[in-house]
């Protein structure tokens, strides 16, 4: 209707199929992005412009060099946190400028949205629910950095996610963290959660890291070698778990985390956390994010 009010209906019935052609190009551009759920939809809003860029692309948007920008866009939008608040004229930047850009058109201009992106290592303490787009694009880069199960060595792809009944769950579980006298911003930061199965985090229960893995060992019936391959590709340091060293594992692996984030966006993220310390900083993040959801499983 909007449309139809603003630039006439001969206009909408050139751009209504080609439109819905693209956001059904959109769904699997997500689902390669790793994202099956949509309780992990970073931004919604999001996908307007994705689809009106498809729209004007064409099937060039699937061509390599093309696809590969379309995503460093994508992350660029969501770990940058820029779809969050009044977005319309970023609607309109993107549609002028990634086409071109993606094409690589040598006079086009890297998009705005692609310049203002910026994340720093301190975000991840203060990424604690999916509230947080960032939250949930952290969590798809690690489904989509050929994360696999624990228990059962499955790809974690969008025929298992739903089979294996996958979600977020504590690494150093809560309780453990809690008698530990771990504190509350990194134990419920990002950096101590990853994507595991139910029937791999009913296994984990509150034990210490080291009594679970030893439990997941001989369930699965695998040696040690094998479980530290799978728990690596999580980007978490199998060695630091099996000692429950708390304090160094989250300093690895928030200095993985955002190892992953880098190659997401295309750029440098500063490193500007004092090694095991707690981050300060990160309470800016939470003034402006929504009351937590108590959606998070120990």
């Amino acid at each position: 209707v909007y449309f139809t009010y603003t630039f006439g209906s001969d206009e909408y019935l050139e751009w209504v199929n080609p439109l819905r052609e693209a956001f059904i190009w959109v769904s699997n551009f997500l689902a390669d992005r790793h994202i099956f759920d949509t309780r992990f939809l970073p931004y919604p809003k999001q996908l307007v412009p994705l689809a009106a860029i498809r729209a004007v692309m064409g099937h060039d948007a699937d061509l390599i060099g093309a696809r590969e920008k379309l995503v460093r866009w994508f992350w660029c939008g969501i770990l940058g946190e820029l779809y969050g608040g009044a977005i319309e004229t970023r609607f309109v930047r993107d549609l002028e400028q990634v086409p071109a850009w993606a094409r690589g058109d040598a006079n086009a201009p890297t998009p705005n949205t692609v310049n203002d992106a910026t994340f720093v290592e301190s975000r991840l303490h203060s990424l604690r629910t999916r509230q947080a787009a960032a939250y949930k694009g952290v969590y798809a880069l690690l489904l989509g950095n050929e994360a696999r199960d624990w228990m059962e060595d499955k790809a974690l792809d969008k025929v298992q996610y739903v089979n294996l009944a996958v979600d977020i769950h504590h690494i150093f579980p809560k309780k453990w963290c809690d008698d530990s006298k771990i504190d509350d911003e990194r134990r419920e930061s990002i950096v101590n959660k990853t994507a595991i199965s139910a029937v791999t985090n009913r296994t984990i229960g509150g034990a210490a890291p080291s009594d679970y893995i030893a439990v997941i060992e001989k369930k699965a019936g695998i040696s040690s070698g094998r479980l530290d391959s799978l728990v690596e590709a999580h980007l978490v340091p199998a060695s630091l778990l099996r000692a429950n060293d708390f304090d160094a594992y989250f300093v690895e692996r928030r200095s993985r985390l955002c190892d992953l984030v880098e190659q997401a966006m295309g750029k440098a993220v500063p490193r500007d956390v004092d090694q095991g310390a707690s981050s300060e900083d990160s309470t800016q993040f939470e003034l402006a994010e929504i009351e937590e959801l108590p959606d998070e499983v120990a």
